[in-house]
């Protein structure tokens, strides 16, 4: 570090700091790491007991313990591979330590009589006990070591970062922890009974060993709700100020009567439901005004979104402007232009459909309606935003099963659409049902609204768990369901993320299913298909000619055949429930009793049996995705962990919803009298690496 830098140091970019490299700070960076203070806030994933030496004779397997004792014997073994074995005692025990890596100077230190002190995981092994690759330390005569005063901490690291230099540089910070700023206000924290920032920060990094308990390892323990407070204020500081931008600016007020839905209506052999009538009524308000509409429509799989949406749509085209309807996969794009153009197209409305996999001259006459105003709504996936993609007026933005699109994100989309002084209204959909605490907190920038009505005629849909060595009686019960002039969902999952590793699986099963069902017309779709093959495939089970469909989770939402009635999913203990509820959901869409087998390869884990049998019990998507929440957390559900959305580092929003009202009380008090805080709790908690959409928005 420069000694002529005046920079405070908590301020201070870690590559400045000295030991720091480009190596090292990249790593650090990946951590979302780039100045001194950032490190007082990762915190530990767990911690080490090292304040006590446990003799040999009270050791037990599955302990992570301190322990020390004098070597008897040491000895390299050729078994399966060659290993180093060194034996010690301590009058009341023995334990053995295994080494597979070693050196020749190792092996010599370990000579018979030297006492040796070691840290490491006990485990049993046949009648001896032992442990593998531990920390130690030969002690000599004269050296005086000396056990921690406090619990040693284990951060969360990344791929070449070993704990030592993490620990040295959380060290450095931890000396300057008394010059970060007391960003709540002093009421809230003695009404709340809460730490002082310092003190709740050094605790967590040295707890002593008293505290080795589970309140600390489950996150409950009032310093650690000390920082989980604060950040969970800084988040809802960081969604009113998205929320009053949004407000500021202007958006075409769409005015004039929706002529179109009412057209629609009169072709549709069904009636919207009371919910669905009720949520169209609410973005009709939202329409008419002339700032931006920005609202969640959260409906449970089948609710009939997609009528919804285009009740939204219709009343933009009705009003002279253009929409887009994003979809996050080709094949639900697909569906939803199929469905949109038999819909829109006798109203004399163009839908057109922007896809990744088409080549230019594909795109180019599509593009150039959209530009001309030929082209009244666009379907398509990322593809719509890319910069050859342009419209003459875009007044709505509509994403389907986008979720995983955080507050910054959504801003940054609709930055997109922006058109002279007037930005795009915005619809967000998804079928992933969210409790409203949660809705309230992650998508505050939104209004919200729920359909939590089914249309009439939807069969309750049976939902059995079985064991992958019963898979013949599996495909015996599709036989009959074909037999019988029904349709089958065959989904094939694994636990790699590679999509080529999918697709073979897909294509094996698929294969194997032909050989097995002779008499039963076999279709595959997966995301390594070329557009206009899984558009055939896809129409082939629509119309009835294929009997039974061998998918990826692909098809997880939108695809609608009602004479679909047997879904089987393989593999099925290695989605999260939502998922699965969504797979089920492509079932149970017609009138005949439908069936869902969830084929398991034993043995369950105790997660995973949970989440089976939650999904035989249930079919409340709200119940199942509390049940979710509970098991995988929030990040998991909601997606956050992939998109670089707002991520919290010690805040849950699960485990912590009780401190809600006083976040959102406290956040209005710092608003009303302590407005200069907010930017820096926005700097503190939320501009980091991996929020950069974040970062863009809070700083311009």
């Amino acid at each position: 570090m420069d000694d002529n830098d005046t920079t405070p140091f908590l301020q201070q970019p870690l590559c400045k700091l000295k030991g720091v490299g480009n190596s090292l700070a990249e790593k650090l960076e990946r951590l979302g790491l780039t100045v001194a203070g950032d490190l007082l806030f990762h915190l530990p994933l767990r911690y080490q007991d090292r304040t006590r030496i446990h003799s040999l004779g009270e050791l037990d397997p599955g302990q992570e313990v301190l322990t020390e004792g004098f070597i008897d014997t040491t000895e390299v073994v050729l078994r399966a591979r060659r290993m180093l074995l060194c034996h010690l005692s301590d009058g009341s025990g023995t334990l053995s330590l295994r080494f597979f890596h070693f050196t020749n100077g190792q092996r010599n230190a370990m000579r018979s009589g030297a006492r040796l002190r070691c840290f490491g995981e006990v485990r049993q092994a046949g009648y001896r006990l032992e442990m593998v690759h531990p920390e130690y330390r030969i002690i000599t005569a004269g050296d005086e070591v000396l056990v921690d005063n406090t619990l040693t901490p284990t951060y969360p690291s990344t791929e070449g970062l070993q704990q030592r230099p993490l620990r040295r540089l959380i060290e450095l910070a931890l000396a300057q922890v008394e010059t970060l700023p007391e960003l709540l206000p002093e009421p809230t924290l003695a009404s709340l009974g809460f730490l002082p920032l310092a003190d709740s920060i050094r605790l967590l990094h040295h707890p002593p060993p008293e505290l080795a308990n589970q309140a600390l390892l489950e996150g409950r323990h009032p310093a650690q709700l000390r920082l989980a407070f604060e950040e969970l204020v800084a988040h809802q500081l960081g969604v009113q100020q998205a929320r009053q931008q949004l407000r500021q600016v202007a958006a075409p007020a769409m005015t004039a009567p929706n002529t179109h839905f009412e057209a629609l209506l009169q072709q549709l052999p069904f009636a919207p439901t009371a919910a669905q009538t009720r949520v169209i009524a609410e973005i009709t308000r939202d329409l008419h005004q002339p700032h931006p509409m920005n609202r969640l429509v959260q409906g449970d799989v089948g609710s009939g979104k997609t009528l919804v949406a285009v009740a939204a749509a219709l009343h933009v085209i009705a009003n002279g402007w253009q929409v887009a309807f994003m979809a996050p996969t080709e094949l639900l794009a697909e569906q939803h232009y199929r469905n949109l153009s038999h819909w829109l197209e006798p109203l004399g409305l163009e839908v057109v459909f922007i896809s990744g996999g088409q080549t230019p001259k594909q795109r180019r006459r599509k593009v150039e309606n959209l530009l001309l105003g030929i082209g009244h709504i666009a379907v398509g996936t990322h593809a719509l935003f890319q910069k050859s993609v342009e419209f003459l007026q875009l007044g709505l933005i509509i994403i389907d099963e986008q979720h995983r699109f955080g507050v910054y994100q959504r801003l940054a989309l609709r930055e997109k659409g922006r058109q002279g002084e007037h930005y795009p209204h915005q619809l967000v959909m998804t079928a992933t049902p969210i409790p409203r605490t949660m809705a309230m907190t992650t998508y505050g920038d939104l209004d919200y609204s729920v359909i939590d009505e089914l249309p009439p005629g939807r069969t309750p849909i049976r939902t059995v768990a079985i064991n992958n060595e019963r898979r013949d009686e599996v495909i015996g019960r599709i036989e009959r369901a074909c037999a019988e002039g029904r349709q089958v969902y065959w989904v094939c999952t694994l636990i790699e993320e590679s999509e080529v590793l999918q697709c073979q699986a897909a294509e094996l099963s698929a294969a194997l299913l032909t050989e097995r069902l002779p008499g039963v017309t076999v279709g595959l779709v997966h995301g390594r298909l070329h557009g206009s093959e899984k558009e055939r495939v896809m129409q082939a089970f629509s119309s009835g000619d294929t009997q039974l469909l061998v998918a990826t989770t692909v098809i997880e939402v939108g695809v609608d055949v009602p004479n679909a009635s047997l879904m089987v999913i393989e593999n099925a203990e290695r989605l999260g429930l939502s998922q699965l509820h969504q797979l089920r959901g492509r079932v149970g869409r017609g009138t005949t009793a439908s069936s869902c087998v969830l084929l398991y390869q034993a043995p369950l884990g105790r997660t995973a049996r949970k989440r089976l049998d939650a999904l035989r019990q249930s079919t409340d998507g709200f119940e199942i995705a509390n049940i979710d929440l509970e098991l995988r957390g929030p990040g998991e559900v909601l997606g956050t962990r992939q998109t670089g959305d707002v991520r919290l580092r010690v805040a849950s929003i699960l485990r912590d919803q009780h401190l809600l009202p006083a976040v959102q009380e406290t956040a209005r008090t710092i608003v009303e009298h302590y407005p200069e805080r907010i930017p820096q709790l926005i700097r503190r908690w939320l501009q980091q690496p991996g929020n950069e959409t974040a970062t863009r928005f809070f700083q311009s």
